[in-house]
């Protein structure tokens, strides 16, 4: 706002509010920046109408103290003349279409003003104290119309920023051409802050060197923008050896003339090439904050999107000589993306930190290396690695592991772009969360994850708590050969506490159960639930944590179509030394749409690999099959089947009938009840028996009147073998009643 009159402050913003929407037109897109210089200007009570005016030939190496507390209204270009101007105290320059050249402005608590989006210094530069909160990348050149090179201007922005103490405002688009390998990489200093206003956008085009790199700095902030990558990769371009002298070259001259170190015939560590085509990559960074950040891809094929969003790496510690590969090192420490967007990103987040927080993360488009047609994926002899929203790992460090990490209310929606096959070899998984490698003190809660490729790698991890998790797949893109699960552990678990998980398979069939069996000792699993559609399945788990102290309840296997051939099928699985030396291990699983058991039970029913005879500790695992009532039970290495059976019928004519089920060879008869449904004929008795020559072995008499009788079977009557079950009448059935048969078996096992 311009030459309005001086007035309380609260006033004032009245009267600008007013003039804003009825005579002070103002750039769009320049909105913010206005409001927030306008405040200030208001909080400061800056009065424009009276501001002086510099007239063309002010000595500005002379400048009176009657200067003091003044608006200086800067028209046209004042050459400095390389002097160092020294500004007095509390003045604010308003340039209003005028700029300084070649010099030095020291100010005194100084505030710049300027709403008219051309630069202010051309060839200066601004030292001393400013009350500005923000400067503007257009104050030093910038055209940001999203199209014009910008990066040298932006580079300036930062160097201001810097010597200032100041923020950068970004409230246009800006294009930073950042695409020549290993010169034009962005190094972010400490306590640099990146704001954006408007849904304005960094544009850039980085392919084999990162867009922005932050290396051993700290106290970054980059909150309210969207960094936009407008760039194509070649899959076929695999590893290049000037790529990497160039990159190595760029990074290390940068730490020894800004982070004191000295390499004596050595390097920054090396990581691979990838590690430079990743888009923000942060050398042992510290305190980094991003909020409301989007890294979004501007193109819509798999070979469009940014090959990697954020790297965390491992570098030599600052102010250290570098003579051998053991001299100290850092990782990246409290780092924290607050709603951060990936748009568009063949891996997501990868790296080594220590105190990480990952709040409201949001993954759309994915993808794997592949050319624009779906050829080469994964890229010539697998230059990149299997991708994912999340991958945290040792990433080779031999001193340090990831610890600390909190991921939180995150949703990857699983957009994926391109060809439908995967790598053909072992080599391709593109899940959303890979967490293995060491990994120690981990929070992951409200994780969903609508991946085909699955929920994620876990394993090698201690202390850990996983909750409130929901996943699904189509892992039948997969040979399943590789046993990729949606959920694969791949390393030892310790103290991991999972509750609240489902995981849902959608594939149509497929042979390998969603979740992998795990192994580990002090690990909960409560309330996860496992659901499928046709398991065609050979492969053993799915609940099954080998080691001791493990605990799994309020947990179910849902199948839709079960059609599996193979004998004993494991749902509990141990391997060997567990089977016999595992202790203290408790499961309470049920599961629903198992196979029939009307043939061969003991073969299809589900097998619990629990523990072996000489395992002499306790254990106890129960599965309830819901859909034969089957419970099975086992205690230490005493399994104990108890299926109840049930067939209702009508009856017809005859005075004898054979049910359809039968008492199974190895089950023993433990309890029989029969319910009659509807009245028999008047006069009918009936008894239940195995055979003609013995037809009330099992139950002398039933009800003739609608009613219940039930008889158990003690020893010296039990059934050992395969028998069928008749019912035997004194005369004709004459086709009146209905009478429900249940029939309790037990069976015992030693292993």
């Amino acid at each position: 706002m311009k030459y309005c009159p001086f007035v309380s402050w609260r006033t004032f913003i009245i009267i600008y509010i007013i003039c804003l929407q009825i005579s002070c037109a103002k750039d769009a897109d320049l909105l913010s920046e206005y409001v927030i210089n306008d405040t200030i200007a208001v909080e400061k009570e800056i009065n424009f109408e009276k501001a002086i005016k510099i007239p063309s030939d002010f000595d500005w190496s002379n400048i009176s103290d009657e200067y003091e507390n003044q608006v200086l209204e800067i028209n046209g270009a004042f050459d400095l003349k390389g002097q160092n101007i020294v500004l007095p105290s509390n003045v604010t320059l308003y340039f209003n279409e005028g700029h300084f050249e070649n010099g030095t402005i020291e100010g005194d608590e100084t505030f710049i003003y300027s709403d008219t989006g051309e630069p202010i210094v051309t060839d200066a530069s601004f030292t001393g104290t400013y009350e500005n909160e923000y400067v503007m990348p257009y104050w030093f050149g910038a055209v940001m119309d999203g199209v014009t090179d910008d990066r040298e201007s932006f580079v300036k922005t930062l160097e201001y920023a810097d010597s200032l103490g100041l923020k950068i405002l970004i409230e246009k688009d800006i294009f930073l051409d950042v695409e020549e390998t290993g010169t034009k990489s962005i190094f972010l200093e400490d306590n640099t802050w990146i704001e954006g206003a408007n849904d304005a956008r960094i544009i850039v085009n980085n392919l084999l060197s990162p867009a922005f790199i932050i290396a051993l700095a700290e106290n970054i902030t980059i909150r309210n923008i969207t960094i936009f990558y407008d760039q194509s990769y070649d899959a076929n371009f695999g590893y290049d050896n000037q790529m990497t002298i160039a990159n190595t070259t760029q990074l290390k001259t940068y730490l020894v003339e800004n982070r004191g170190l000295v390499f004596n015939n050595q390097n920054p560590l090396w990581r691979g090439q990838v590690n430079f085509r990743y888009t923000v990559l942060l050398e042992a960074s510290r305190n980094v904050w991003f909020e409301n950040v989007k890294m979004l891809s501007k193109g819509t094929t798999a070979n469009t999107f940014m090959v990697g969003a954020i790297k965390l790496k491992e570098e030599y510690s600052a102010n250290q000589t570098i003579s051998n590969n053991s001299a100290p090192t850092s990782i990246c420490n409290n780092i924290n993306f607050k709603n951060l967007v990936i748009d568009g990103a063949i891996m997501g987040i990868q790296g080594i930190v220590d105190n990480l927080t990952l709040d409201g993360l949001k993954g759309y488009r994915y993808s794997d290396i592949q050319t624009l047609n779906g050829g080469m994926v994964g890229g010539l002899d697998y230059w990149m690695p299997p991708p994912h929203l999340i991958y945290l790992n040792s990433d080779n460090s031999e001193n340090h592991i990831c610890k600390n990490l909190t991921i939180l209310n995150t949703t990857d929606y699983g957009n994926y772009v391109g060809t439908s096959n995967v790598r053909e070899e072992i080599s391709g998984y593109c899940n959303s969360l890979k967490l293995v490698d060491f990994i120690e003190n981990v929070v992951v809660d409200n994780y969903f994850s609508y991946r085909r490729d699955g929920l994620g790698d876990w394993g090698d991890i201690t202390n850990g708590l996983f909750s409130n998790i929901y996943a699904e797949s189509t892992i039948d893109i997969f040979n399943s050969n590789y046993k990729f699960n949606s959920l694969r552990f791949l390393g030892p678990l310790n103290n991991i506490s999972i509750n609240n998980m489902t995981i849902k398979d959608n594939s149509e069939s497929i042979e390998i159960y969603p979740m992998d069996y795990a192994v580990g000792d002090y690990v909960s699993m409560d309330g996860v639930d496992v659901i499928v559609k046709n398991l065609n399945n050979e492969s053993v788990g799915l609940f099954g944590i080998s080691g001791s102290n493990n605990t799994v309840t309020n947990s179910t296997l849902t199948i839709e179509k079960h059609t599996s051939t193979k004998d004993y099928t494991a749902v509990v699985f141990h391997d060997l030394n567990t089977l016999n030396e595992g202790g203290d291990n408790f499961y309470d699983i049920q599961v629903n749409g198992w196979r029939s058991l009307n043939v061969n039970p003991i073969e299809r029913s589900i097998r619990i690999m629990l523990a072996n005879s000489v395992n002499l500790n306790n254990n106890y695992a129960k599965i309830t099959d819901i859909s034969n009532n089957y419970i099975i039970e086992q205690t230490n290495s005493l399994r104990e089947d108890m299926w109840s059976r049930s067939e209702i019928i009508t009856l017809g004519a005859g005075n004898s009938l054979m049910l359809n089920m039968t008492i199974p060879n190895g089950y023993v008869l433990d309890n029989l009840v029969v319910h009659t449904l509807e009245d028999l004929s008047e006069g009918t008795k009936i008894s239940l028996g195995t055979r003609s020559s013995n037809k009330q072995n099992l139950i002398t008499s039933i009800s003739e009147k609608v009613g219940v009788v039930s008889q158990d079977i003690d020893d010296s009557n039990s059934i050992e073998e395969s028998s069928n079950i008749y019912l035997f009448a004194n005369q004709d059935f004459n086709n009146k009643g209905k009478i429900q048969v249940t029939i309790n078996l037990v069976r015992s096992t030693q292993y």
